[in-house]
Parts: C-alpha cells; structure tokens; sequence
C-alpha cells in the first residue's frame, strides 16, 4: 500500500474517532427539541437551506451520552450552560454531574431551550433566529440601507467572513 493511500486511510479513520456527530462542509446538522419554542422558529430557518441538512428533534430522537459529551466540550460549556436549569426545581441542581444532566435532558428534552447547529468543524448553540445565518456565510450588511435611498446589496460581499 502507498504512503498517500496509507495516510488517506489514517486520517478516515482518525475523523471517525474524533467525531460521533456528523461533520460535513456540505451539510448542516440541526439539533433541537420540538418542546422548545425557539427551536421550532430556527427550524423555519434551517429548513429554508439550500444545503443538505440533517434535523434531530430530540424530543423523538435520543442523543447518545458520547454524543452529549463531545456537543458540551466542543461548544466549550457546561451541560448547565447548555441546558435551560431554571426548570429543573432540584435545589441541589450545582451538584449535578454530566450523567445527571443527560439522563434529565433525555427525560425532558424541554430543557434543551437553545437548538444546536453543526457544520463541518462550526458548531454553535443558537440563541435567536438570525444567529443560525452565521453557519451560512449570510451577509446582512445591506439590511441596514433604506429601500429610498438606494438598492440594498442582497449577495456577499465579503470572503470567508461569517457575521451578520
């Protein structure tokens, strides 16, 4: 086997490894719960996509813990942080671990306030509808410019750039 073939090969295997979720450039990865109301108006969103685009309502759709774990440390935030914790009525609640936290979302997946979107290696909790337009390299600088004044730029104008 060639080198090339050989660290073609390595590398498959080293994403696999390294990801449970799926990550794909071409294809965003929508993770929410349909008990959410912020999660079913970014859903509008998300659907709207010209892009491939993989819905996981967790309300029907059990995450794996493995799965759990990788979303809370690649958004670099505590399953508190991620989780709506004003519904839990657990006075000991600061207490919880990583397993307790889990096992609470897969039994009440409302807890899950703020849907997640993945693409490729981007990863985001969003926390209101326009947000979700950062995965997709929308520019909104020409919201701002009056339909009286002058035309709004309705396409990119920037490169690489992701904002809005």
């Amino acid at each position: 086997m060639s080198n090339k073939k050989q660290e073609k090969e390595n590398k498959i295997k080293e994403e696999k490894i390294m990801s449970v979720l799926a990550r794909n450039k071409r294809q965003l990865t929508y993770i929410y719960s349909s008990d959410s109301f912020l999660g079913k108006k970014v859903l509008g969103y998300v659907q709207a996509v010209k892009k491939p685009v993989e819905i996981i309502d967790i309300s029907k759709t059990k995450l794996s813990d493995t799965a759990w774990v990788e979303i809370a440390e690649e958004l670099n935030m505590s399953f508190e942080d991620i989780f709506n914790t004003e519904m839990v009525t657990d006075d000991n609640k600061q207490d919880f671990d990583n397993k307790d936290w889990i096992k609470m979302v897969q039994k009440n997946p409302a807890l899950l306030h703020h849907p997640i979107a993945i693409n490729a290696k981007d990863i985001m909790l969003v926390s209101n509808r326009a947000e979700i337009l950062k995965l997709f390299e929308v520019d909104s600088a020409g919201l701002e410019k009056s339909f009286y004044d002058e035309e709004p730029v309705t396409s990119s104008t920037t490169k690489g750039e992701k904002f809005i």
